[in-house]
């Protein structure tokens, strides 16, 4: 009789090497993770400085067909049309408050948008359009997400505010106001705005910037030059406040932060410390929130003649 074959014995993993290995790949994925999450980042970053760009050749091509750039915010308040006065408060504000980013629908590919938003909304005074009172379900355009109004570093996409939207902003001699919308809103958001300049084109402030209240800025005017005049920045939305990009303009007068609060640019990128803010001729540079005051203002006006240098 054959004599049954005897299988020769094979070793395996004892425990020790199977927790050795198992170590060893939590390090190597440890090691990777930072590696593609900058790897992310850095194409976020580049994502968001080309929506800046966009922008700004955006409000660039709107001035050649037109003759100007677009205003900061159309609003036919009394006290702010046609320019703004000494007796402006936290109620002058009338119409349809359009935006900077409104007028420049056409220029980033929404055309369809800018078409499906009432024609009132753009006259200079703007009319017709009563926002506040009227809700913003009169313009169910208003609702849509716009890619080139979104940073991809952010929230604004998909999260939900402690507090509200943005509808607009009032700045006024001494100050600004928000007026907003409560709950999670579905109202088209952003996470950039026009520059304003200091406190805009109110009246005795200095540093006044391309776009204010129903500014009609042309490129003749911005005589720091376009390389040296801020166009559109970052804005801190989250996690209080969204912003809406039907209406949003913003002052520089409360300079910059690393923690930023509604009223004030600043950046979700996780690198920190710095803001994205794109230039009149298109180009995008970026401000450490260290930078001194004066600096930010003197980039922020578009014909303060003061000379500064970028980070």
């Amino acid at each position: 009789m054959a004599r049954p074959e005897v299988g020769r014995a094979r070793s395996g993993f004892t425990l020790i090497e199977l927790l050795v290995v198992i170590a060893i790949i939590a390090i190597l994925i440890g090691l990777l993770l930072p590696a593609v999450q900058k790897v992310r980042e850095a194409a976020a970053r580049m994502s968001c400085t080309n929506n800046l760009k966009q922008m700004s050749l955006a409000a660039m091509n709107y001035e050649s067909a037109n003759g100007v750039l677009p205003p900061g915010m159309s609003n036919a308040h009394p006290n702010m049309y046609p320019t703004p006065n000494s007796s402006t408060n936290a109620s002058s504000y009338s119409g349809s408050v359009a935006g900077t980013q409104a007028f420049i629908l056409p220029y980033v590919e929404q055309d369809n948008v800018y078409r499906a938003l009432s024609p009132l909304a753009f006259m200079w005074p703007s009319s017709g359009v009563d926002y506040w009172s009227g809700g913003y379900g009169r313009q169910p355009a208003s609702l849509t997400k716009i890619k080139y109004y979104l940073c991809p570093s952010s929230i604004a996409e998909n999260g939900s505010p402690n507090t509200g939207t943005f509808a607009w902003f009032v700045y006024y001699a001494g100050g600004m106001t928000g007026y907003y919308f409560g709950g999670n809103t579905p109202y088209g958001r952003t996470n950039y705005a026009s520059v304003a300049g200091y406190l805009g084109n109110l009246p005795g402030y200095s540093y006044q910037g391309v776009f204010g209240m129903n500014t009609k800025t042309k490129i003749t005017d911005i005589t720091d030059g376009t390389s040296n005049t801020l166009a559109f920045g970052e804005v801190g939305v989250g996690p209080d406040y969204f912003n809406n990009w039907y209406s949003s303009n913003l002052p520089t007068a409360w300079g910059l932060s690393a923690t930023p609060a509604w009223y004030q640019y600043g950046s979700k990128h996780t690198a920190g410390g710095v803001v994205n803010f794109s230039l009149c001729d298109g180009s995008v540079r970026t401000f450490a929130v260290a930078t001194t005051s004066a600096v930010f203002q003197y980039a922020a006006g578009m014909n303060d003649g003061a000379v500064f240098a970028f980070n």
